[in-house]
C-alpha cells in the first residue's frame, strides 16, 4: 500500500502492523515522521526501528519530559503537530492513541481538532495516519471517524 500525499488515512487494526508496515516504507523514501503514541518513545523505537531524525516520537503521557505530550492538554497537541507541519512539508503525522486522548477530553474537542488537522495535512501534501482498535470505540463515533478520514484500511472487513 502506497500513501497519497494530502490524505487522512483511518487504520482499523487490533495493533498498528499494517500502520508500522506502511510507515517503514514512507520513512525509508525519507519522509519525516511525527508518531505520537499512548505507548513508550523506547517501545516504539524498537518496533520500528529508525534513524531518530526521521522518527520524532512524543508519548501521551502526564510526566513532565520533553517527549511528552500530557493527553488532556489538546491545544499543546495541536501546536505539536502544526511545528511538525510547518517544519516538514510532506511529513507524516501518526496518532496512536486516540482513546488516551478521548478519555481526558472527550470525542468532540478530539474530533475537532482532527478535522483541523485534516485541513492543514490536505493543504501541505503532508498525511495524517490514526492506528485504532475499532473494538475500543462506539461504532457511531467510528462513523464520524471514518467520515473525516480520507481512507480507511480495515482489517476487519
Amino acid at each position: 500500500m502506497k500513501l497519497s500525499k494530502g490524505k487522512f488515512y483511518l487504520f482499523e487494526e487490533r495493533v498498528p502492523l499494517r500502520t508500522h508496515q506502511v510507515l517503514r516504507k514512507e520513512l525509508d523514501k525519507g519522509r519525516r515522521t511525527l508518531y505520537i503514541s499512548k505507548n513508550p518513545p523506547r517501545l516504539l523505537r524498537s518496533q520500528l526501528d529508525f534513524d531518530e531524525d526521521m522518527l520524532e516520537t512524543m508519548w501521551l503521557s502526564t510526566r513532565p519530559n520533553p517527549d511528552c505530550i500530557p493527553p488532556m492538554n489538546l491545544a499543546m497537541f495541536e501546536e505539536n503537530i502544526d511545528v511538525f507541519l510547518s517544519r516538514n512539508k510532506d511529513g507524516i503525522i501518526v496518532l496512536n492513541g486516540l482513546d488516551v486522548l478521548e478519555m481526558w477530553n472527550g470525542f468532540r474537542p478530539v474530533l475537532d481538532v482532527l478535522s483541523r488537522t485534516h485541513e492543514k495535512v490536505n493543504t501541505e501534501g503532508s498525511n495524517l495516519i490514526i492506528s485504532l482498535d475499532p473494538r475500543s470505540h462506539y461504532p457511531q463515533k467510528l462513523v464520524k471517524l471514518e467520515n473525516i478520514s480520507d481512507e480507511v484500511i480495515s482489517s476487519y472487513a
